[in-house]
């Protein structure tokens, strides 16, 4: 067996771990002792992914428990030892957020971000120079991180070039390309809503001329598809197009239905 992970033993290991795991808590399934064991097997074979994933595992049932997040910590630093970005960003991001060591946080930003062109990593980063008024470079790192396909990133440069701020020129298209990225391919839903707002008016251009057409049956699909996922403002656009018939027929019922079922616990 050329296998770096000795299978059988994890599975004899895991019988005796998941018992004592189990014992008195219904809870804990035995897989998951099962997938520790095997992670960390895979860990120590030089697998940076095996040590990440067991620190989400550890973090994701840690709670308040200092020694499990302690241990889930260890595992994340492991996985940054071997190269793993997402790791880096994890831990980074942190450090900064707890304020226990900002500036080895803001480090592992920045190698993940310019090391490994990390979406998220480069977005962060790109809020850090926004917040220091540096327009330049949080448009730099901004375009990285959209052009790494990061979905908060396309959806904050369209914001920008919708708006025309922060250093964007204001570009209704390439707006609308942006959003329709995050929501089409990310499920992102201020994407959607956004994009179902474009959509639903078109844009005329000062001259006269059509620079996007209007197409208020696919706003309307986006907006019912952002309110699915949990959308307010999806659910409140989709009551005003049954209400006015724009991208769907007109039907006064259903636009109350919807309004009383979706947005009985909001201001409306």
């Amino acid at each position: 067996d050329e296998s770096p992970i000795n299978l059988s033993q994890i599975l004899a290991q895991s019988s005796k771990t998941i018992d004592n795991d189990t014992e008195g808590d219904e809870s804990i399934s035995p897989y998951i002792s099962l997938a520790h064991l095997l992670y960390e097997e895979a860990g120590k074979a030089g697998s940076a992914e095996a040590w990440y994933n067991l620190g989400h595992l550890l973090w994701d049932r840690s709670g308040d428990d200092e020694e499990a997040i302690m241990k889930a910590m260890e595992a994340f630093n492991k996985a940054v030892d071997l190269g793993d970005s997402d790791a880096m960003y994890f831990v980074g991001a942190q450090y900064l957020s707890q304020q226990e060591d900002d500036e080895a946080g803001y480090q592992l930003l920045v190698r993940a971000a310019h090391e490994y062109n990390h979406g998220p990593a480069l977005h962060h980063l790109a809020l850090f120079s926004l917040q220091g008024d540096d327009k330049d470079e949080f448009h730099g790192l901004l375009t990285k991180a959209a052009e790494a396909a990061n979905p908060d990133s396309l959806f904050l440069q369209g914001y920008c070039f919708y708006h025309g701020e922060d250093g964007y020129e204001a570009d209704m298209k390439a707006a609308l390309d942006n959003f329709l990225a995050a929501a089409e391919n990310f499920e992102h839903v201020e994407a959607m809503v956004s994009a179902g707002a474009i959509l639903h008016q078109g844009v005329i251009s000062p001259q006269g001329s059509v620079i996007i057409e209007r197409d208020q049956r696919r706003a309307f699909e986006l907006y019912q598809q952002a309110g699915e996922l949990g959308s307010t403002e999806g659910w409140r656009n989709v009551v005003a197009c049954y209400a006015m018939g724009e991208g769907v027929k007109k039907d006064i019922d259903m636009a109350k239905h919807i309004a009383k079922t979706m947005l009985k616990d909001t201001d409306r």
